[in-house]
């Protein structure tokens, strides 16, 4: 049986395994953050930047005691700085006997657990201890925007209980003395277009109810992927675009388009306001984004 995450409760999907470099500087170091894709969501977003892998069921199958194996050849031969596990939300049973399975095996680099926080507290009870960094996105503050794009009702309340969870079990971010994170919560937050006063909302409740002191990085690399810009299923056609031989054209106006509120880039005015309020609500660790991306494969 498989739930709406599309993956069973015995093994888990793994997409890609590999040194990646499209992580934050102090994740991905000089040698790459061990990356883990797994394949499903336990979320829906509409505009999902890693579709191909969230919302389909690519790749290959594999016990805890096979993906323990993954994390030592990571550590062993890719000399990775951590084991980066990529949407692990729907796969916690999972994930935590690997772990375990690891660190007999020898593990010693940081677990960083890269979440949409739309996780469970008995999820994260499970994680506690074995969990070195927290990576949870912060998506949208709006119920009404979380029910339109990621096709979840509760998911706002859910990410500010998850993320408090967090912070009392590893606090704000620490690193080594090469700049590498070594535990801690590092916030994600992608603007999106038209919706920088959610992201307000998001840093100013961050700073009030986590830590003044929390990382936080304000991304600006969203794009219109996955479900966004896409024809609608049905489309009222235009009789001006009835060609001379009599064959009509379909036009796609705004109307005719999917999301439309959110089928551009996002400006930079944006991304900086969002800057800004975080400034103001007195967050000041601020991460930037990697110079270059991809994987070591």
């Amino acid at each position: 049986m498989t739930g709406v995450c599309l993956i069973g409760a015995e093994k888990v999907k793994v997409n890609t395994v590999a040194p990646h470099f499209g992580e934050e500087p102090c994740l991905q170091g000089h040698n790459g953050s061990g990356s883990v894709f797994f394949s499903g969501c336990n979320l829906r977003c509409v505009f999902c930047q890693n579709h191909d892998i969230a919302h389909q069921r690519n790749g290959f199958d594999l016990t805890p005691e096979e993906l323990a194996e993954w994390y030592m050849k990571l550590q062993d031969v890719g000399k990775v700085h951590n084991i980066n596990l990529v949407t692990p939300e729907h796969v916690v049973p999972q994930v935590v006997l690997s772990i375990l399975h690891a660190r007999e095996l020898g593990l010693r680099i940081p677990i960083v657990y890269n979440t949409s926080s739309f996780d469970s507290l008995e999820s994260l009870k499970l994680l506690d201890g074995l969990v070195d960094i927290y990576l949870p996105d912060f998506k949208v503050w709006k119920d009404s925007t979380s029910k339109r794009l990621l096709k979840a009702d509760n998911y706002t309340a859910t990410a500010m209980e998850s993320i408090k969870a967090m912070h009392e079990q590893v606090g704000d971010l620490c690193f080594t003395a090469d700049g590498i994170a070594k535990k801690g919560v590092l916030v994600r937050h992608l603007v999106m277009p038209g919706m920088e006063d959610e992201g307000k909302e998001i840093m100013k409740w961050l700073a009030e109810n986590v830590s003044k002191d929390i990382m936080v990085h304000i991304m600006e690399q969203y794009f219109p992927r996955a479900h966004v810009g896409k024809g609608r299923r049905s489309v009222k056609e235009n009789s001006s675009t009835v060609d001379p031989g009599g064959v009509k054209h379909t036009e796609r106006g705004k109307e005719g388009v999917r999301y439309a509120e959110i089928n551009r880039p996002v400006d930079l005015t944006e991304v900086a306001a969002v800057k800004k309020a975080a400034e103001e609500a007195g967050l000041w660790r601020f991460v930037e984004a990697a110079k270059h991306g991809g994987f070591n494969i």
